[in-house]
């Protein structure tokens, strides 16, 4: 009888025992659930989606050190390619980040887009500044960027210049622009109203229409476009007193792109330029007609240009690419006055590519204007992108 009340007394005990360590326990929160970054590939390769959408973003980029050379002797008659120093090597560095977002609606792509740049060029720190910042929703597009006249964004066969980095006299600039673009079945096509910073009247944009068509074979596309605050006026000596005015600048292109067959990369390109003025549609701002500009004033426009560019894919890290141009008839700088001078240019580049992501570019070209002296120019570039 007292075994049985000791063993009783024992399993009180042990019950007490643990009801009291199982108050006392102390309780670990659960963790929290941790999302991890998921690749989004609707868009192609970097893309991955923000944590807690359905947006996909994309961060690229790319770092450059170039060294250049020019053989002019500095005097203002001399074109001078990509404004190089001639009293000793020109060295340079540029930055560049872009943002790319996307996301799908029933209206079709919402996307976002900003590049932000920074150049040096031996002096001080090289200044960052926003170079593109544009929004997009479906073919609707507005914001800062390149303008229709010298890049499409669709029909990508119809952009720029020449096969090289420099690319050649093409009209290259940026506007403020708002414009809407199509491709479809080949064909592509945009209709772009860009800013001209309230010259003539205030309320009237410039209108750049492209449109074109791009296979595997390559590709024809023409643009035309039109800036209604030039008049022509801006005379200059020795344009003649009392020359004419136009209403308006007009301005237009025709392309032409063959690709090599069963030679990937490689291809033939011919465009043509017209301006009857020398306005902001044109060939303006490349090499040999910013080399006018410079001694002419105004934008360096010609009233015609010919422009033609083959590039080769030697192997799957080199290539290389030549080009001209011929210029006919430059413009007095802001008038529609000929000058009668006629200019050509000719380039060469080579590209090696010894490792993904890793460039290695030298570029060489000669500009000579009539009554100018000529210059061979060039560079060495070294490329990381990401």
């Amino acid at each position: 009888m007292q075994f049985l009340k000791f063993l009783s007394f024992a399993g009180a005990l042990v019950t007490y025992a643990g009801v009291a360590s199982a108050a006392d326990a102390v309780m670990a929160p659960e963790p929290e659930p941790v999302e991890y970054v998921r690749v989004c590939d609707a868009y192609g390769a970097g893309f991955f989606y923000i944590p807690g959408t359905e947006t996909c973003l994309q961060i690229s980029g790319y770092v450059w050190y170039q060294v250049g050379a020019t053989s002019d002797d500095g005097l203002t008659d001399t074109p001078n390619y990509n404004g190089f120093d001639p009293d000793g090597w020109n060295k340079g560095v540029r930055a560049r980040v872009n943002f790319d977002a996307r996301s799908e609606t029933e209206w079709g792509t919402l996307r976002s887009y900003i590049r932000f740049q920074a150049d040096w060029n031996g002096v001080g720190d090289g200044e960052v500044t926003a170079h593109q910042a544009w929004l997009s929703l479906g073919g609707f597009r507005a914001g800062y960027s390149e303008s229709a006249w010298s890049d499409t964004v669709v029909g990508e066969v119809g952009t720029f210049g020449s096969h090289s980095d420099n690319a050649m006299s093409f009209g290259d600039q940026r506007r403020a622009i708002m414009q809407y673009n199509f491709e479809r079945n080949g064909f592509f096509g945009v209709l772009s109203l860009e800013d001209d910073a309230l010259a003539g009247e205030g309320y009237v944009p410039d209108v750049v229409a492209v449109l074109g068509y791009a296979a595997g074979w390559g590709g024809v596309w023409g643009r035309v476009g039109y800036t209604e605050s030039f008049d022509g006026s801006a005379y200059v000596l020795p344009v003649p007193i009392g020359a004419g005015v136009n209403s308006g600048g007009f301005a237009g292109s025709l392309g032409l792109q063959l690709n090599v067959p069963n030679m990937e990369g490689s291809s033939l390109r011919l465009i043509g330029y017209y301006a009857d003025g020398d306005h902001t549609y044109g060939t303006l701002h490349g090499p040999a007609a910013a080399a006018f500009a410079t001694v002419n004033g105004g934008n360096g426009n010609s009233e015609w240009s010919i422009l033609a560019s083959y590039g080769h894919q030697f192997t799957d890290t080199i290539s290389a690419s030549i080009g001209y141009q011929y210029f006919s008839d430059f413009y007095f700088g802001g008038t529609d006055v000929k000058t009668g001078l006629n200019g050509h240019a000719a380039e060469l580049s080579l590209v090696w590519v010894p490792v993904t992501d890793f460039e290695v570019r030298s570029e060489l070209q000669y500009d000579k204007i009539e009554t100018l002296d000529g210059t061979v120019s060039g560079y060495l570039r070294f490329t990381r992108s990401f």
